[in-house]
């Protein structure tokens, strides 16, 4: 039976979102005095910042509105794992060789237990979440479409507003689950447009936006004023989930068509996200190769980070396709056939004890 073609409206949405991650650790990594001069660099700078958490809120919706209707498969875990695993270890290894004076041998034996260790906390929250996704997705199935509703909003107003709960990672994911599964479930309760859910999402994040201008403004008669800008780009801000939600449903109603080059690239933002964000790494990327801070006050400092961002998202998707296709696959496809031969063997082991029973049963 052949494969469903992916909707490669969700596979762009899942490149843009990346793409924001990106954007904000050339930021959050890169070095810089955000208490520096006022300039329009350094609101781009801000910017770019605020979309992190916008990435990851619709990285894990995208997985949360496919997986909620998938049947759960230990392949697909082995399959993530072994890729950070391999980018883990390899990357310490790397590190380890190349940087002598920075050696840390704990550092490099935690590479190789990268989830235990929370090398990778997206990761790590990720992976819990997938884990229990069966679960969730019984209850789910369970509950009646009113009740649905009010458990989830009930749960992203404790979650948003109401500090009962510690926050982590893990427990926002499973509500983002729960939204993209009610927007899988019940897609009539959104019939608006697409313009309309998408112009939605950019006014909620042009408000935020806005709101960084404003801090800067404010802080031309009060520097501290500044310290407040990133208040509202936390992936629980109510704007940055109106925006993720918005943008989401509207890529949803986005019928594009099978894109083959837009479904390649996609198929490694994850792998992207392992190469640039490795902890060893970034630092090296940002402030030792690409020197981002440097171009702080430089009339560049726009062009740099576009710049910046783009060679490193194409660089990465570069190396994680080769990885995919010319060490992956090759793996998998042994283990498949290694599978398929000892089934194979079941199957005839369980016919011949059929056959004998056949043989034998009247003397029985």
């Amino acid at each position: 039976m052949a494969s469903k073609e992916r909707n490669s409206s969700f596979e762009l949405l899942r490149i843009i979102s990346m793409i924001l991650i990106v954007m904000h650790h050339y930021t959050y990594h890169g070095g810089f005095d955000f208490n520096g001069p006022l300039t329009l660099g350094m609101y781009f700078i801000q910017c770019l910042f605020c979309g992190g958490k916008l990435g990851v809120n619709l990285f894990v919706l995208i997985s949360g509105y496919f997986l909620c209707k998938s049947k759960f498969k230990w392949k697909r875990l082995l399959i993530l794992e072994l890729e950070v695993l391999f980018y883990s270890i390899i990357l310490g290894l790397i590190f380890f060789v190349v940087y002598p004076s920075k050696r840390d041998v704990q550092d490099l034996i935690y590479a190789f237990i990268p989830l235990q260790k929370k090398r990778y906390w997206f990761y790590t929250d990720y992976m819990g979440l997938v884990l229990v996704s069966p679960l969730l997705n019984k209850g789910i199935k369970l509950m009646e479409k009113k009740f649905f509703r009010e458990v989830t909003i009930a749960l992203g107003i404790i979650l948003i507003y109401v500090p009962v709960i510690e926050k982590s990672g893990f427990k926002w994911f499973i509500f983002l689950y729960l939204v993209a599964s009610y927007i899988r479930y019940f897609p009539e309760d959104f019939d608006r447009s697409i313009r309309f859910y998408i112009l939605l999402g950019v006014s909620f994040y042009l408000i935020v936006l806005l709101y960084v201008f404003a801090c800067d403004l404010f802080s031309l008669v009060d520097i501290s004023a500044r310290e407040h800008y990133d208040l509202l780009s936390s992936h629980d801000c109510i704007l940055i989930v109106l925006t993720s939600i918005a943008l989401f449903i509207g890529f949803s109603k986005w019928k594009i068509g099978n894109k083959k080059t837009i479904n390649i690239i996609a198929s490694v933002t994850f792998g992207v996200y392992l190469i640039h964000d490795n902890r060893n790494i970034r630092t090296v990327l940002w402030k030792d190769l690409f020197k981002n801070a440097t171009y702080q006050k430089s009339n560049i400092i726009i062009l740099h980070a576009i710049l910046t961002v783009f060679l490193i998202y194409t660089c990465c998707t570069i190396i994680d396709l080769f990885r995919k296709y010319y060490i992956e696959k090759p793996i998998f496809s042994l283990i498949d056939k290694i599978q398929e031969k000892m089934e194979k063997k079941d199957s005839k082991y369980d016919q011949d004890i059929k056959n004998m029973f056949e043989k034998y049963k009247h003397y029985i």
